[in-house]
């Protein structure tokens, strides 16, 4: 058994959705959650640019002795390779990118043409493309980005007209592509799911990486002995931002719903 805390770490409140999917699985872990506010959003930053920051903030929560890192971030994690290249990391870390959320996809497609709605930095990165191709190169992806979307989200104003007109007018593409298989491909995007599900119907499956990403995680923590166990008291969830706290708590709370406890500003 290992009491010490998980790492989560993502631009803004995205990584909200990841630490939510954590939590539901391991409540009874602690939690580290930073949100690099001061620097959203990433998509228009230079890769130099996210993966120094990315460092910065591996190290901080190194820092804390954390015993596992999830960077809940599809834009970072599609730089993870060359972020765990330049410097290496004694703690393991976790990107929401990965092979399970793909091979989810391609476990019920039908019709072999797959959606991912994403940033515009995800999207021109080529890195679900290139998971895909790992399993099966004949699959149809069609990469929508809608970067526009996600400040939207990120000031929690998930419920308003402008998010379904938007959401709207990024899905409306991909399904005229006859898509049957919709991959969430940023951590803003599960707070509207259910918006996203009534515009694209209920023939089209999405894909929360997010909730593969938890599983994965788990199953890490399981077979390593990391995972701690035999405790009746739910996990302590601290948060750090460097940006404004009061922003961070107000749109967390709207999409959360949750009780948010201090937000701590730092530097880095």
């Amino acid at each position: 058994m290992d009491k010490r805390p998980i790492g989560v770490f993502d631009s803004g409140i995205g990584g909200l959705s990841l630490l939510r999917e954590l939590d539901s699985l391991m409540p009874y872990e602690d939690y580290i959650y930073v949100g690099d506010t001061a620097y959203m959003p990433y998509g228009t930053r230079t890769e130099q640019e996210i993966v120094n920051r990315s460092e910065q903030i591996i190290r901080f929560l190194e820092g804390k002795q954390c015993k596992m890192i999830v960077i809940a971030c599809n834009t970072i994690s599609g730089l993870l390779p060359e972020i765990t290249r330049r410097e290496k990391h004694d703690t393991p870390v976790v990107g929401i990118i990965n092979y399970g959320c793909v091979a989810a996809a391609l476990y019920v497609t039908y019709n072999f043409s797959i959606g991912v709605l994403a940033t515009r930095r995800t999207v021109n990165s080529g890195v679900y493309r290139e998971v895909i191709d790992n399993f099966d190169p004949s699959v149809s992806l069609f990469a929508q980005e809608c970067t526009d979307l996600i400040p939207h989200i990120e000031a929690g104003h998930i419920g308003s007209p402008e998010v379904r007109v938007l959401a709207e007018k990024y899905l409306r593409p991909m399904l005229k592509e006859d898509i049957d298989t919709l991959i969430l491909g940023c951590t803003h995007l599960p707070f509207i799911k259910n918006i996203i599900q009534d515009i694209i119907g209920p023939s089209v499956i999405l894909i929360d990486p997010a909730r593969r990403t938890a599983v994965l995680c788990l199953k890490t923590l399981r077979d390593n002995g990391l995972l701690k166990i035999n405790h009746k008291e739910p996990g302590k969830k601290k948060f750090f931002v460097t940006g404004k706290p009061a922003d961070f708590k107000s749109s967390a709370q709207l999409v959360l719903g949750w009780k948010f406890p201090r937000v701590e500003r730092i530097k880095l």
